[in-house]
């Protein structure tokens, strides 16, 4: 595509082929409508039909996805479209983000957050008798972001379970992994980055990455959402809690950013 090298197994049938490029394509405009960015070359896919062949190159089989800063290989395997497609959205966003900042360490909390919020994008409604449908050929819309992964933080901030945001900003990759807690830091992580998304029109994540890239430095990005020696953080912590008790996960809507 114009942007994508894809390599792809023979078994799997260029028609599909074809509409993964085109989902790539479509969430690209939405990465760098955020960020401004635009990639200097082509970014490399492979579409595996095979598990074998899926694990051989570091694949985990539970997994539809993966980035792999490495290589600079997004790879993904064939599923049904209504599985892949949110899972090619939240990889290729990690793939665009080391594009955009170099080979600097992305805080994970901040990486998975936005990836997820990515992961969520929906395409905008048509109208017929009935109301609205889904339209499969409708545009990209960032107004339209899937929140029912903010229920557990929701229930978490009610029950005083969630996770610190001082813990949260300082998690580690196995830490962030460890199964026990993996679901909770990833719709953490969204949560945060979807009430910065939504009060800040997205000049918070543009900010926190323009930091992190000229510093290479996670705490003077943490500085740009919290303040110098984090002085902001529990006030902005606790104003989150509020907005996330208030929120309504059932819908699909966000303000525009």
């Amino acid at each position: 595509t114009k942007n994508y090298k894809i390599e792809y197994e023979a078994a799997i049938p260029a028609q599909t082929a074809h509409k993964i490029g085109q989902e790539l394509e479509d969430i690209l405009v939405q990465y760098q409508t955020l960020f401004r960015f635009k990639p200097s070359k082509k970014m490399l896919v492979r579409f595996m039909d095979s598990l074998n062949t899926y694990e051989q190159v570091g694949g985990n089989p539970r997994m539809a996805g993966f980035y792999n800063p490495g290589s600079g290989y997004l790879v993904i395997k064939q599923m049904p479209f209504y599985e892949l497609v949110p899972v090619v959205y939240h990889e290729a966003f990690h793939q665009y983000l080391h594009a955009f900042v170099g080979d600097v360490r992305i805080p994970i909390w901040f990486n998975e957050g936005m990836a997820v919020y990515f992961e969520g994008m929906q395409r905008s409604a048509k109208k017929n008798a009935g109301g609205l449908a889904p339209n499969p050929n409708g545009p990209l819309n960032p107004n339209l972001i899937k929140r029912g992964k903010i229920r557990m933080v929701k229930d978490a901030v009610n029950t005083r379970t969630q996770i610190p945001f001082e813990t949260l900003l300082k998690v580690t990759h196995e830490e962030f992994h460890d199964k026990e807690n993996e679901s909770l830091y990833y719709s953490q992580s969204f949560a945060v980055m979807y009430y910065f998304m939504q009060l800040s029109r997205g000049k918070a994540a543009i900010n926190y990455m323009k930091e992190l890239k000229k510093t290479g430095d996670a705490e003077a990005a943490n500085a740009k959402l919290f303040g110098k020696k984090l002085k902001n953080l529990k006030k902005i912590e606790s104003h989150w809690k509020g907005y996330i008790r208030k929120l309504d996960t059932r819908q699909t809507g966000a303000k525009k950013r």
